[in-house]
């Protein structure tokens, strides 16, 4: 089954337009792709290689959609090449903003509007999110924005994919993007923020998520956000917190259980650390519950030295006791350490 064409570019130094037929057995299926390059310039039909894969690989012929479609294309590459300008960047990018149903004129951007072309191209970004196909999903997210820079649901739909495949710094630029086109939008400055808190900038994630403070007090996901960034920098999470648990509990502590990092970046001059075996008789509990509150509750056991810095273990103790998120209680403080630091 034939799913669709794509236009990977045209190289007018080599003279190649390359492109991939996406191919799958059954609807259900992620499809494979054949990529192949087609000649211009030379003599001949540059058609020929296509074909020729079509009956050798498919066993089936080339659609007359296709053909169309192909020989548009490099009817519009060809009249830029002789043109007065030549090699026009911008016909080239066009060219990679390209897509064709095999049977379906409707679904195929050629002889569209450049409106109607990214309204496709977000369409089939759709039917590749649905396919739990999230890489394939964001390329043509990526060429839909060649052709509607600034588009806001574009933007939306692919700094969320980014996010998923663990793209950051692309989601940094993306969510950027989208604040820029919709600066009203809470949540392109959310998604910016989160970014940067992944990408261990809390500072700048701070001065976003505390602007959104300013204008919506009662944004939960921003008091969070605020806190995590806080307690990155080695800062007091928990006003943050407090006001986030009041304003929406079950989300809060779900973060706090499953996502919220209990890390800090801060440096601390002469600051101890306290290794697993150490730990059990610290904070009063056996070697297995230790054990598990690594494996399920977040604990920042750095995984090179199998420590943890005494601010980052204070910090989780902090949160864990005071929004009861362990089945009992830790006693803990930081033992009196038996030498003090040299005072210059």
């Amino acid at each position: 089954m034939l799913d669709f064409l794509l236009f990977d570019g045209f190289d007018p130094e080599s003279g190649e337009l390359a492109l991939r037929v996406a191919v799958v057995q059954d609807a259900s299926d992620a499809p494979r792709f054949l990529r192949l390059k087609l000649q211009l310039g030379g003599s001949g039909d540059p058609l020929q290689p296509i074909r020729r894969e079509f009956a050798s690989h498919l066993r089936i012929p080339l659609p007359p959609l296709w053909e169309r479609g192909i020989k548009l294309i490099i009817q519009a590459i060809e009249a830029d090449l002789v043109g007065p300008d030549g090699r026009n960047p911008a016909t080239h990018a066009w060219v990679q903003t390209q897509i064709m149903h095999p049977s379906d004129a409707r679904r195929s951007t050629i002889n569209h509007t450049i409106e109607a072309q990214a309204q496709i191209l977000y369409e089939w970004g759709q039917k590749l999110e649905s396919s739990d196909e999230p890489g394939r999903a964001a390329e043509i997210y990526e060429r839909m924005l060649l052709l509607s820079p600034g588009n806001a649901s574009a933007l939306r739909q692919l700094s969320a994919l980014l996010r998923e495949l663990g793209m950051i710094e692309e989601c940094i630029d993306i969510t950027w993007q989208w604040m820029c086109a919709e600066p009203d939008e809470l949540e392109a400055h959310l998604r910016h923020a989160e970014a940067l808190i992944y990408a261990e900038r809390p500072r700048e994630a701070l001065d976003i998520f505390q602007n959104m403070l300013k204008s919506n007090p009662m944004h939960a996901m921003a008091h969070i956000g605020a806190a995590q960034a806080k307690s990155l920098m080695g800062g007091d999470p928990f006003p943050h917190l407090d006001a986030a648990i009041e304003l929406n509990g079950t989300m809060a502590l779900s973060v706090l259980r499953e996502t919220f990092d209990y890390r800090s970046l801060a440096a601390h001059p002469n600051e101890p650390s306290y290794s697993m075996s150490e730990l059990p008789k610290l904070l009063g509990v056996t070697p297995a519950e230790l054990k598990t509150f690594v494996k399920n509750h977040q604990m920042p056991i750095a995984p090179d030295t199998e420590s943890v810095r005494e601010s980052e273990l204070s910090c989780w103790v902090g949160v864990q006791n005071r929004y009861g998120l362990l089945p009992y209680p830790l006693h803990w403080s930081a033992p009196t350490p038996r030498k003090l630091p040299e005072i210059d």
